[in-house]
Protein backbone atom coordinates (compact mmCIF):
# COMPACT_ATOMS: atom_id res chain seq x y z
CA UNK A 1 0.00 0.00 0.00
CA UNK A 2 2.84 2.35 0.73
CA UNK A 3 3.91 2.60 -2.89
CA UNK A 4 7.57 3.21 -1.96
CA UNK A 5 10.62 0.98 -1.79
CA UNK A 6 13.36 1.69 0.69
CA UNK A 7 16.58 -0.06 1.64
CA UNK A 8 15.98 -2.93 4.07
CA UNK A 9 17.46 -3.31 7.53
CA UNK A 10 18.79 -6.33 9.35
CA UNK A 11 16.83 -7.97 12.15
CA UNK A 12 17.35 -6.20 15.45
CA UNK A 13 16.46 -6.93 19.05
CA UNK A 14 13.58 -5.43 20.97
CA UNK A 15 13.86 -1.77 21.88
CA UNK A 16 11.52 0.58 23.68
CA UNK A 17 10.76 4.04 22.33
CA UNK A 18 8.77 7.08 23.27
CA UNK A 19 8.07 9.50 20.47
CA UNK A 20 7.87 13.23 20.94
CA UNK A 21 6.04 15.11 18.23
CA UNK A 22 7.63 18.35 17.01
CA UNK A 23 5.20 21.24 16.77
CA UNK A 24 5.96 21.71 13.07
CA UNK A 25 5.28 18.04 12.33
CA UNK A 26 1.89 18.22 14.04
CA UNK A 27 1.03 21.24 11.93
CA UNK A 28 1.94 19.45 8.72
CA UNK A 29 -0.16 16.42 9.63
CA UNK A 30 -3.08 18.62 10.62
CA UNK A 31 -2.94 20.36 7.24
CA UNK A 32 -2.92 17.01 5.44
CA UNK A 33 -5.94 15.79 7.33
CA UNK A 34 -7.95 18.98 7.22
CA UNK A 35 -7.19 19.28 3.52
CA UNK A 36 -9.15 16.08 2.88
CA UNK A 37 -11.87 16.83 5.39
CA UNK A 38 -10.60 14.04 7.62
CA UNK A 39 -10.29 16.12 10.76
CA UNK A 40 -13.73 17.66 10.69
CA UNK A 41 -14.59 15.60 13.75
CA UNK A 42 -11.03 15.19 15.08
CA UNK A 43 -9.79 16.19 18.47
CA UNK A 44 -6.44 18.06 18.53
CA UNK A 45 -3.32 15.92 18.19
CA UNK A 46 -1.75 14.79 21.47
CA UNK A 47 1.20 16.73 22.84
CA UNK A 48 3.22 13.52 22.83
CA UNK A 49 2.75 10.03 21.46
CA UNK A 50 2.10 6.96 23.60
CA UNK A 51 5.14 4.75 24.13
CA UNK A 52 5.65 1.76 21.90
CA UNK A 53 8.15 -1.06 21.72
CA UNK A 54 9.98 -2.19 18.59
CA UNK A 55 9.75 -5.98 18.73
CA UNK A 56 12.02 -6.43 15.74
CA UNK A 57 12.97 -5.01 12.34
CA UNK A 58 12.17 -6.75 9.06
CA UNK A 59 13.00 -5.20 5.68
CA UNK A 60 9.94 -3.44 4.21
CA UNK A 61 7.60 -5.06 6.73
CA UNK A 62 4.05 -4.99 5.38
CA UNK A 63 2.02 -7.67 7.18
CA UNK A 64 1.53 -8.60 10.83
CA UNK A 65 -0.67 -10.81 13.01
CA UNK A 66 -0.45 -11.60 16.70
CA UNK A 67 -1.82 -13.70 19.53
CA UNK A 68 -0.68 -14.33 23.09
CA UNK A 69 1.96 -16.81 21.93
CA UNK A 70 3.63 -15.11 18.97
CA UNK A 71 3.76 -12.07 16.72
CA UNK A 72 4.04 -12.93 13.03
CA UNK A 73 5.54 -10.58 10.46
CA UNK A 74 6.27 -10.57 6.73
CA UNK A 75 8.16 -8.14 4.52
CA UNK A 76 8.04 -7.24 0.85
CA UNK A 77 11.77 -7.69 0.29
CA UNK A 78 11.58 -11.43 1.04
CA UNK A 79 7.86 -12.13 0.81
CA UNK A 80 8.25 -15.91 1.02
CA UNK A 81 9.48 -15.62 4.61
CA UNK A 82 7.18 -15.31 7.62
CA UNK A 83 8.96 -14.49 10.87
CA UNK A 84 7.82 -15.33 14.39
CA UNK A 85 8.59 -13.25 17.48
CA UNK A 86 8.10 -14.88 20.89
CA UNK A 87 7.25 -13.12 24.18
CA UNK A 88 10.86 -13.74 25.25
CA UNK A 89 12.25 -11.79 22.27
CA UNK A 90 13.29 -14.84 20.27
CA UNK A 91 13.01 -14.27 16.51
CA UNK A 92 12.93 -17.16 14.07
CA UNK A 93 11.81 -18.04 10.57
CA UNK A 94 8.35 -19.44 11.25
CA UNK A 95 7.26 -20.52 7.77
CA UNK A 96 8.09 -20.24 4.08
CA UNK A 97 5.35 -19.80 1.49
CA UNK A 98 5.73 -20.56 -2.23
CA UNK A 99 6.50 -17.62 -4.50
CA UNK A 100 6.79 -18.40 -8.24
CA UNK A 101 10.06 -17.60 -9.95
CA UNK A 102 10.13 -14.25 -11.67
CA UNK A 103 7.35 -12.82 -9.52
CA UNK A 104 8.18 -9.46 -7.96
CA UNK A 105 6.82 -9.33 -4.42
CA UNK A 106 3.91 -7.02 -3.69
CA UNK A 107 2.27 -6.38 -0.31
CA UNK A 108 0.42 -9.28 1.32
CA UNK A 109 -1.35 -9.91 4.61
CA UNK A 110 -1.50 -12.27 7.59
CA UNK A 111 -4.42 -13.29 9.81
CA UNK A 112 -5.13 -15.79 12.58
CA UNK A 113 -8.33 -17.83 12.73
CA UNK A 114 -9.66 -21.11 14.14
CA UNK A 115 -8.61 -24.17 12.18
CA UNK A 116 -12.29 -24.58 11.33
CA UNK A 117 -11.90 -21.56 9.02
CA UNK A 118 -10.31 -23.95 6.55
CA UNK A 119 -10.97 -27.68 6.94
CA UNK A 120 -9.76 -28.71 3.49
CA UNK A 121 -10.91 -28.85 -0.10
CA UNK A 122 -13.85 -31.22 -0.71
CA UNK A 123 -11.67 -33.62 -2.74
CA UNK A 124 -9.01 -33.94 -0.04
CA UNK A 125 -10.81 -33.31 3.22
CA UNK A 126 -10.77 -36.24 5.60
CA UNK A 127 -13.69 -36.17 7.97
CA UNK A 128 -13.96 -32.63 9.22
CA UNK A 129 -11.92 -30.36 11.50
CA UNK A 130 -8.68 -31.70 12.96
CA UNK A 131 -8.78 -32.78 16.57
CA UNK A 132 -5.09 -32.46 17.45
CA UNK A 133 -3.29 -29.23 18.34
CA UNK A 134 -1.73 -27.53 15.33
CA UNK A 135 1.36 -25.98 16.84
CA UNK A 136 2.78 -22.66 17.89
CA UNK A 137 0.40 -20.45 15.93
CA UNK A 138 -2.09 -21.11 18.69
CA UNK A 139 -3.42 -18.77 21.32
CA UNK A 140 -5.30 -19.64 24.50
CA UNK A 141 -8.68 -21.43 24.69
CA UNK A 142 -8.94 -24.62 22.66
CA UNK A 143 -11.30 -25.28 19.77
CA UNK A 144 -14.37 -27.40 20.38
CA UNK A 145 -18.10 -27.23 20.93
CA UNK A 146 -18.58 -29.77 23.69
CA UNK A 147 -15.51 -29.58 25.87
CA UNK A 148 -13.72 -26.79 27.65
CA UNK A 149 -9.99 -26.57 28.22
CA UNK A 150 -8.89 -23.69 30.41
CA UNK A 151 -5.15 -24.16 29.92
CA UNK A 152 -2.88 -21.77 28.05
CA UNK A 153 -1.46 -24.51 25.85
CA UNK A 154 -1.44 -24.61 22.06
CA UNK A 155 -4.69 -25.13 20.26
CA UNK A 156 -6.28 -25.36 16.87
CA UNK A 157 -5.49 -21.93 15.50
CA UNK A 158 -4.31 -21.46 11.93
CA UNK A 159 -2.13 -18.71 10.51
CA UNK A 160 -3.31 -17.59 7.06
CA UNK A 161 -1.21 -15.72 4.50
CA UNK A 162 -2.28 -14.06 1.26
CA UNK A 163 -0.05 -12.50 -1.37
CA UNK A 164 0.59 -12.58 -5.11
CA UNK A 165 -3.01 -13.73 -5.56
CA UNK A 166 -2.60 -16.90 -3.44
CA UNK A 167 -4.04 -17.78 -0.01
CA UNK A 168 -2.31 -20.32 2.24
CA UNK A 169 -3.10 -21.97 5.58
CA UNK A 170 -0.08 -22.52 7.84
CA UNK A 171 -0.22 -25.09 10.64
CA UNK A 172 1.94 -27.46 12.72
CA UNK A 173 4.28 -24.78 13.99
CA UNK A 174 4.86 -23.40 10.51
CA UNK A 175 5.94 -26.68 8.93
CA UNK A 176 2.69 -27.36 7.04
CA UNK A 177 1.74 -24.87 4.32
CA UNK A 178 -1.50 -25.67 2.47
CA UNK A 179 -2.83 -23.84 -0.58
CA UNK A 180 -6.40 -22.61 -0.02
CA UNK A 181 -7.48 -20.41 -2.96
CA UNK A 182 -6.30 -18.07 -5.69
CA UNK A 183 -7.55 -14.64 -6.79
CA UNK A 184 -7.38 -12.51 -9.91
CA UNK A 185 -5.17 -9.58 -8.92
CA UNK A 186 -2.86 -7.08 -10.55
CA UNK A 187 0.70 -8.29 -11.30
CA UNK A 188 2.05 -4.82 -10.50
CA UNK A 189 4.27 -4.22 -7.46
CA UNK A 190 1.70 -1.70 -6.24
CA UNK A 191 -0.78 -4.54 -5.60
CA UNK A 192 -1.83 -4.78 -1.96
CA UNK A 193 -3.81 -7.71 -0.59
CA UNK A 194 -5.66 -7.69 2.72
CA UNK A 195 -6.90 -10.50 4.96
CA UNK A 196 -9.05 -10.89 8.06
CA UNK A 197 -11.34 -13.43 9.72
CA UNK A 198 -15.04 -12.96 10.50
CA UNK A 199 -15.01 -13.71 14.21
CA UNK A 200 -18.48 -12.23 14.68
CA UNK A 201 -20.38 -14.44 12.23
CA UNK A 202 -22.27 -12.02 9.97
CA UNK A 203 -20.24 -13.43 7.06
CA UNK A 204 -20.59 -17.06 8.17
CA UNK A 205 -17.18 -17.02 9.88
CA UNK A 206 -15.47 -16.88 6.50
CA UNK A 207 -12.05 -15.50 5.73
CA UNK A 208 -12.17 -12.10 4.04
CA UNK A 209 -9.64 -11.33 1.31
CA UNK A 210 -9.22 -7.95 -0.39
CA UNK A 211 -7.27 -6.65 -3.36
CA UNK A 212 -6.28 -3.07 -4.06
CA UNK A 213 -6.82 -3.85 -7.77
CA UNK A 214 -10.42 -2.71 -8.31
CA UNK A 215 -11.12 -2.76 -4.58
CA UNK A 216 -12.25 -6.39 -4.67
CA UNK A 217 -13.64 -8.03 -1.52
CA UNK A 218 -13.97 -11.83 -1.46
CA UNK A 219 -15.31 -14.34 1.08
CA UNK A 220 -13.52 -17.69 1.44
CA UNK A 221 -15.38 -20.53 3.16
CA UNK A 222 -13.98 -23.52 5.05
CA UNK A 223 -13.53 -25.61 1.90
CA UNK A 224 -11.70 -22.89 -0.02
CA UNK A 225 -14.73 -21.74 -2.00
CA UNK A 226 -14.42 -18.11 -3.11
CA UNK A 227 -17.30 -15.63 -3.50
CA UNK A 228 -16.93 -12.05 -4.70
CA UNK A 229 -18.80 -9.86 -2.22
CA UNK A 230 -18.11 -6.36 -3.54
CA UNK A 231 -15.97 -4.24 -5.88
CA UNK A 232 -15.23 -0.82 -4.41
CA UNK A 233 -13.47 0.39 -7.59
CA UNK A 234 -10.77 2.20 -5.66
CA UNK A 235 -7.41 1.32 -4.08
CA UNK A 236 -8.15 -0.32 -0.71
CA UNK A 237 -6.07 -1.59 2.17
CA UNK A 238 -6.34 -3.90 5.16
CA UNK A 239 -9.83 -4.89 6.38
CA UNK A 240 -11.20 -5.83 9.81
CA UNK A 241 -14.61 -6.97 11.06
CA UNK A 242 -16.17 -4.57 13.56
CA UNK A 243 -17.23 -6.07 16.90
CA UNK A 244 -20.99 -6.47 17.51
CA UNK A 245 -21.14 -3.44 19.79
CA UNK A 246 -19.63 -1.03 17.25
CA UNK A 247 -22.90 0.81 16.79
CA UNK A 248 -24.93 0.16 13.64
CA UNK A 249 -21.76 -1.11 11.93
CA UNK A 250 -21.21 -4.03 14.30
CA UNK A 251 -20.33 -7.20 12.41
CA UNK A 252 -19.62 -5.40 9.13
CA UNK A 253 -16.31 -5.39 7.24
CA UNK A 254 -14.47 -2.10 7.79
CA UNK A 255 -12.02 -1.20 5.02
CA UNK A 256 -9.41 1.53 4.50
CA UNK A 257 -9.59 3.34 1.15
CA UNK A 258 -6.15 4.74 0.49
CA UNK A 259 -6.51 7.25 -2.34
CA UNK A 260 -9.91 8.59 -1.24
CA UNK A 261 -8.69 8.88 2.38
CA UNK A 262 -11.82 7.16 3.64
CA UNK A 263 -12.94 4.42 5.99
CA UNK A 264 -15.95 2.46 4.70
CA UNK A 265 -18.12 -0.44 5.86
CA UNK A 266 -19.30 -3.34 3.73
CA UNK A 267 -22.46 -5.18 4.80
CA UNK A 268 -23.23 -8.89 4.25
CA UNK A 269 -25.27 -7.89 1.20
CA UNK A 270 -22.27 -6.06 -0.30
CA UNK A 271 -23.62 -2.58 0.39
CA UNK A 272 -20.87 -0.01 0.98
CA UNK A 273 -21.32 2.77 3.53
CA UNK A 274 -19.02 5.69 4.32
CA UNK A 275 -17.77 5.77 7.93
CA UNK A 276 -15.07 8.43 8.33
CA UNK A 277 -12.08 10.12 6.69
CA UNK A 278 -8.39 9.52 7.35
CA UNK A 279 -5.74 10.70 4.95
CA UNK A 280 -3.75 7.93 3.19
CA UNK A 281 -5.71 5.25 5.05
CA UNK A 282 -3.90 1.90 4.86
CA UNK A 283 -5.42 -0.58 7.33
CA UNK A 284 -7.87 -0.85 10.24
CA UNK A 285 -8.03 -2.90 13.45
CA UNK A 286 -10.27 -3.40 16.50
CA UNK A 287 -8.35 -4.32 19.68
CA UNK A 288 -10.39 -6.48 22.10
CA UNK A 289 -9.11 -4.80 25.26
CA UNK A 290 -10.77 -3.57 28.42
CA UNK A 291 -10.91 0.18 28.04
CA UNK A 292 -11.32 1.64 31.48
CA UNK A 293 -10.39 5.24 32.16
CA UNK A 294 -11.90 8.22 30.40
CA UNK A 295 -14.02 7.78 27.28
CA UNK A 296 -13.55 10.68 24.89
CA UNK A 297 -16.15 9.56 22.34
CA UNK A 298 -19.73 8.41 22.44
CA UNK A 299 -20.23 4.88 21.21
CA UNK A 300 -20.14 1.24 22.16
CA UNK A 301 -17.26 -0.88 23.26
CA UNK A 302 -16.48 -4.55 23.00
CA UNK A 303 -14.62 -5.80 26.01
CA UNK A 304 -16.02 -8.58 28.23
CA UNK A 305 -18.13 -7.70 31.25
CA UNK A 306 -18.19 -9.40 34.62
CA UNK A 307 -20.95 -8.64 37.07
CA UNK A 308 -21.98 -5.51 35.14
CA UNK A 309 -18.49 -4.00 35.10
CA UNK A 310 -15.66 -4.19 32.56
CA UNK A 311 -13.30 -7.10 33.21
CA UNK A 312 -9.80 -5.72 33.67
CA UNK A 313 -6.67 -6.41 35.66
CA UNK A 314 -5.72 -2.73 35.93
CA UNK A 315 -3.55 -2.80 32.82
CA UNK A 316 -6.46 -2.46 30.43
CA UNK A 317 -6.41 -6.16 29.53
CA UNK A 318 -9.59 -8.03 28.78
CA UNK A 319 -9.97 -11.08 31.02
CA UNK A 320 -11.70 -13.32 28.54
CA UNK A 321 -13.93 -15.99 29.99
CA UNK A 322 -17.43 -16.34 31.36
CA UNK A 323 -19.30 -16.24 34.61
CA UNK A 324 -20.98 -19.15 36.34
CA UNK A 325 -19.30 -22.40 37.23
CA UNK A 326 -15.69 -23.10 36.38
CA UNK A 327 -14.73 -19.83 34.66
CA UNK A 328 -12.06 -19.91 31.96
CA UNK A 329 -10.49 -16.52 32.49
CA UNK A 330 -7.19 -15.52 30.95
CA UNK A 331 -5.34 -12.49 29.76
CA UNK A 332 -5.52 -11.79 26.07
CA UNK A 333 -2.27 -9.92 25.47
CA UNK A 334 1.28 -10.51 24.28
CA UNK A 335 4.31 -10.45 26.54
CA UNK A 336 4.93 -9.01 29.97
CA UNK A 337 4.01 -5.51 28.83
CA UNK A 338 0.57 -6.71 27.70
CA UNK A 339 0.74 -5.60 24.08
CA UNK A 340 -2.59 -5.59 22.22
CA UNK A 341 -2.04 -3.36 19.17
CA UNK A 342 0.67 -3.89 16.55
CA UNK A 343 1.89 -1.80 13.63
CA UNK A 344 4.05 -2.60 10.60
CA UNK A 345 6.20 0.46 9.90
CA UNK A 346 7.12 0.08 6.24
CA UNK A 347 9.53 3.01 6.33
CA UNK A 348 11.74 1.76 9.16
CA UNK A 349 10.98 -1.96 8.98
CA UNK A 350 9.92 -1.87 12.64
CA UNK A 351 7.27 -4.18 14.08
CA UNK A 352 5.85 -1.86 16.74
CA UNK A 353 3.69 -2.87 19.70
CA UNK A 354 1.47 -0.78 21.98
CA UNK A 355 0.45 -1.99 25.48
CA UNK A 356 -3.17 -2.20 26.55
CA UNK A 357 -2.76 0.55 29.14
CA UNK A 358 -2.16 3.12 26.40
CA UNK A 359 -5.46 2.30 24.70
CA UNK A 360 -7.69 2.76 27.73
CA UNK A 361 -8.71 6.25 26.68
CA UNK A 362 -9.92 4.92 23.32
CA UNK A 363 -12.35 2.30 24.57
CA UNK A 364 -14.85 1.34 21.88
CA UNK A 365 -12.93 2.82 18.96
CA UNK A 366 -11.52 1.27 15.83
CA UNK A 367 -7.94 2.14 14.82
CA UNK A 368 -6.70 3.30 11.43
CA UNK A 369 -3.09 3.38 10.20
CA UNK A 370 -2.10 5.93 7.58
CA UNK A 371 0.80 6.36 5.19
CA UNK A 372 2.92 9.41 4.37
CA UNK A 373 3.16 10.39 8.04
CA UNK A 374 -0.59 10.73 8.62
CA UNK A 375 -0.34 8.78 11.85
CA UNK A 376 -2.53 6.31 13.71
CA UNK A 377 -6.07 7.44 14.36
CA UNK A 378 -9.05 6.22 16.35
CA UNK A 379 -12.57 6.33 14.94
CA UNK A 380 -16.12 5.63 16.07
CA UNK A 381 -19.12 4.18 14.26
CA UNK A 382 -20.51 7.73 14.09
CA UNK A 383 -17.50 8.97 12.14
CA UNK A 384 -15.68 10.87 14.88
CA UNK A 385 -11.88 10.60 14.59
CA UNK A 386 -8.97 11.48 16.84
CA UNK A 387 -5.20 11.06 16.88
CA UNK A 388 -3.61 8.13 18.69
CA UNK A 389 -0.05 8.58 17.44
CA UNK A 390 1.72 10.87 14.98
CA UNK A 391 5.19 10.96 13.38
CA UNK A 392 4.77 7.39 12.19
CA UNK A 393 6.05 7.80 8.60
CA UNK A 394 4.51 5.16 6.29
CA UNK A 395 2.56 2.42 8.03
CA UNK A 396 1.62 -0.57 5.90
CA UNK A 397 -0.47 -2.57 8.40
CA UNK A 398 -2.10 -2.45 11.81
CA UNK A 399 -3.38 -5.46 13.73
CA UNK A 400 -5.04 -6.24 17.02
CA UNK A 401 -4.19 -9.26 19.10
CA UNK A 402 -6.28 -12.26 18.10
CA UNK A 403 -8.45 -13.53 20.97
CA UNK A 404 -10.36 -16.72 20.15
CA UNK A 405 -13.85 -16.99 21.61
CA UNK A 406 -13.68 -19.07 24.81
CA UNK A 407 -15.69 -22.27 24.98
CA UNK A 408 -18.16 -22.44 27.96
CA UNK A 409 -17.00 -24.45 30.97
CA UNK A 410 -19.11 -26.17 33.56
CA UNK A 411 -22.48 -25.33 32.05
CA UNK A 412 -24.12 -21.99 31.54
CA UNK A 413 -22.80 -18.51 31.06
CA UNK A 414 -23.66 -17.31 34.52
CA UNK A 415 -24.45 -13.76 35.51
CA UNK A 416 -21.12 -12.41 34.42
CA UNK A 417 -21.39 -13.34 30.76
CA UNK A 418 -19.16 -12.59 27.83
CA UNK A 419 -18.84 -9.46 25.84
CA UNK A 420 -21.27 -9.29 22.91
CA UNK A 421 -21.10 -12.58 20.98
CA UNK A 422 -17.95 -13.37 22.95
CA UNK A 423 -15.91 -10.99 20.82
Amino acid sequence: MTGIREAGTKLLGRRGFRLVTPVGAVAVIAILLFGTGAAAACTPPPSSNPPYTVLDKIPLVDAIAANSSMVFAQGVEHCSQIWGISPTDQVSLYATVPVPKGVVCSEGALALAPSTAFTGHPSSRGGGPPTAPLGEAASVAEWGHYHCHCSKGTNNTTLFEVGEGQLYAITQGGTNVTWVANFSVSPKVTENMGLTYDQVGAFHHDLIVTSSFGGKVWLVNSTGGVTLLASLNTYIGGPAVAPPSFGALGGQIIIAEHFTGSIVAVSPSGKVMYVANWSKANAVAFPPYSGGGHRHHHGGGWMPWQGGRPASDGNGIALWGHGGKGPCGFECSFGRQHFVLFVANYSSGAVEAFPAKDLRGFYGDGFIAGGVNTGIGAFTARGATSYFATQTRSLSDIAAIYCPTPVPCGGGYGSGGWGPVGY
